[in-house]
């Protein structure tokens, strides 16, 4: 775990402001802050399912204990400003008095000693195999490396048909994970960018998978912490992508897929 040390010239702000309004030192050493990406706007959520596997944990964590402080600060990822630049180089970037950590999987291991409430942490080699190529798949579409789908549904099918063998409501049991935290923003921004993109939708009959996305969409959380359906959209869509089209994802009212298909 790589741990440096925080100047303490840095800036900072409230939830969902830009980073150059205020001290980051506001007297409490407690607080943690997040650095996340913003949206296209420049102060809403942007949409990187790795900040937001972040956002939702701090929020699971907060649920668990009022006491549990933190806020979020959106970066411009174009033009990030040189205070964030002189203590981290990507987000998500975790702010904890001197402690900086911009490594997932290091932040999950930090919020679990530091804050052992609720543990997100838990070791399941099977649950983390079955899943750990459906983000790559939909990579490889999604940016052309490859223009067949089958390989991204056959591994949208293997975690169904894990699901389903299970039974239970989230991936590893009937308790929420660091690996649920992980999974649903990639899951999410499969759905929704691969309908827009690449008109290529989940499956219906993949019920199980659908009805874990369920299980995220209840989770006031998980709401709080997803970017809008046109964030996630312009985070993936292609360069060659008109002007007007691009004008008109920034414009439009907000939209956000949180329900399912019918299910049998």
């Amino acid at each position: 775990m790589q741990v440096i040390l925080l100047p303490k010239s840095i800036l900072h702000t409230n939830q969902f402001r830009p980073i150059s309004r205020t001290l980051l030192n506001d007297g409490d050493d407690q607080k943690l802050h997040l650095f996340i990406k913003a949206g296209r706007d420049g102060r809403s959520k942007g949409a990187c399912p790795f900040c937001q596997d972040v956002f939702l944990k701090l929020l699971i964590k907060r649920e668990a204990d009022n006491d549990f402080s933190f806020d979020v600060i959106t970066i411009n990822c174009a033009n990030p400003p040189k205070e964030f630049k002189e203590i981290s180089k990507k987000l998500p970037t975790l702010v904890h008095g001197d402690i900086v950590l911009n490594d997932v999987d290091d932040i999950e291991d930090y919020l679990d000693s530091s804050y052992p409430n609720f543990k997100l942490s838990l070791r399941d080699a099977e649950a983390f195999k079955i899943q750990s190529n459906v983000f790559t798949r939909f990579t490889y579409l999604i940016k052309d490396v490859t223009n067949n789908p089958q390989p991204l549904i056959d591994e949208l099918e293997k975690i169904n048909r894990f699901l389903e063998q299970r039974g239970t409501k989230f991936i590893c049991g009937n308790e929420i994970t660091g690996l649920d935290c992980s999974l649903w923003p990639k899951l999410q921004h499969i759905r929704v960018a691969s309908d827009y993109i690449l008109g290529l939708t989940i499956p219906n009959e993949f019920s199980s998978l659908w009805r874990y996305l369920n299980s995220a969409y209840e989770l006031d959380a998980f709401v709080k912490s997803c970017p809008s359906d046109q964030e996630i959209v312009l985070h993936w869509v292609r360069r060659e992508t008109s002007t007007k089209e691009f004008l008109q994802l920034t414009k439009e009212e907000p939209k956000y897929s949180l329900d399912i298909p019918e299910l049998d």
